[in-house]
């Protein structure tokens, strides 16, 4: 029986190719919640387990305002930098608490400025996904060290690595189970 394996799939090279926006390619105009939503939707969906609850709803987004682990929308609308954390925390909540979260980002903030901070976040979630969906060589991940490897760095980049090998475990017993049928 000639059944293709999990590496080889669609879903495990979508998954290997995904490329979040950058900072500059963000919408540059504020959001509705509803726009917001969906936005974050495109963005994360590719993660999820169809039949899966999206990665983001405007009720945990109104919790983390309330939580005050982002800031509130001016009269109802959000602005890039709402965008921003928002992908960062629907990415890094499936591995680690939303205090924790909280912490990265303002520590990444404190460092750097924003654009600098996210887009590195970016290309650290995006070789982890890379790495992991693709062979699983993690000395190629070694190779691309950032200039200065701080222990802010090696915390970014363990969450996404802990996130793309969460990612992998789940998408993988997915299609077994698709593939048994």
């Amino acid at each position: 029986m000639g059944s293709i394996n999990f590496e080889n799939s669609e879903i495990s090279k979508r998954i290997a190719n995904y490329r979040l926006p950058r900072y500059d390619e963000l919408m540059k105009f504020d959001l509705f919640m509803n726009q917001l939503t969906d936005i974050l939707d495109e963005y994360l969906s590719p993660f999820l387990i169809p039949g899966e609850a999206k990665a983001l709803t405007p009720s945990m987004i109104n919790n983390y305002v309330f939580k005050q682990v982002i800031l509130p929308p001016d009269q109802k609308k959000y602005s890039r930098k709402h965008v921003i954390h928002l992908l960062v925390i629907g990415i890094l909540k499936q591995v680690l608490s939303l205090s924790d979260i909280a912490e990265l980002i303002s520590k990444q903030i404190e460092e750097y400025p924003i654009d600098i901070a996210y887009n590195y976040f970016c290309n650290e979630l995006e070789k982890a996904l890379r790495v992991v969906f693709e062979g699983r060589d993690f000395s190629e991940i070694e190779k691309t060290q950032p200039t200065k490897v701080t222990p802010l760095s090696r915390k970014i980049r363990s969450a996404v690595l802990s996130f793309a090998n969460k990612i992998y475990v789940k998408q993988s017993i997915y299609f077994d189970k698709t593939q048994q049928k």
